[in-house]
């Protein structure tokens, strides 16, 4: 006589690739990763708007094209997580302020230029993998579609500002 089949259990239904739940977690992934890409550039926003501050007159239309570039992308990413129900935090994180301190400091005993390429560079590494990220989620297709858009942004701004 065969045995009949063990029933499974519904927490075990639960982790199945396909069933709700592991699709509503996978929306959930999503939205936190253009969370951290939102925090991220609102982090790089703080530094680059008291790096304006301190920029010699030269290099100030590049200091003010990534202050543009984080702004926008800080309104875009709070757009989409707010029309896709998510709330985003009040701001950036800790490192925002960190950013602030470190162009201050070195706005004390060197000049803000062309010389800061490299460490520019260095830190918006962070942002980009955040955006790639958030764009190799499964997000709505309008909402990767925006935040693939910004990625190509983002790069074309680093491509255009590469240290000689």
């Amino acid at each position: 006589m065969p045995v009949p089949p063990m029933p499974v259990s519904p927490m075990i239904d639960a982790t199945l690739p396909g069933s709700e739940p592991e699709a509503t977690a996978a929306r959930n992934r999503a939205w936190e990763a253009v969370a951290i890409a939102r925090t991220r550039t609102l982090d790089a926003l703080a530094g680059f708007e008291k790096m304006a501050e301190h920029a010699e007159p030269d290099f100030a239309p590049i200091v003010r094209a990534f202050v543009e570039l984080h702004r926008r992308h800080g309104e875009e990413f709070t757009r989409l997580l707010a029309d896709n129900a998510v709330a985003p935090d009040e701001g950036g994180s800790i490192m925002g302020t960190v950013n602030r301190v470190v162009v201050a400091t070195r706005a004390l005993f060197d000049e803000i230029d062309e010389d800061v390429l490299t460490q520019i560079h260095s830190g918006e590494r962070h942002v980009v993998d955040a955006y790639a990220e958030a764009a190799d989620t499964n997000l709505p297709e309008t909402a990767r579609d925006k935040v693939a858009e910004m990625l190509v942004e983002l790069r074309e701004i680093l491509t255009d500002t590469r240290p000689s």
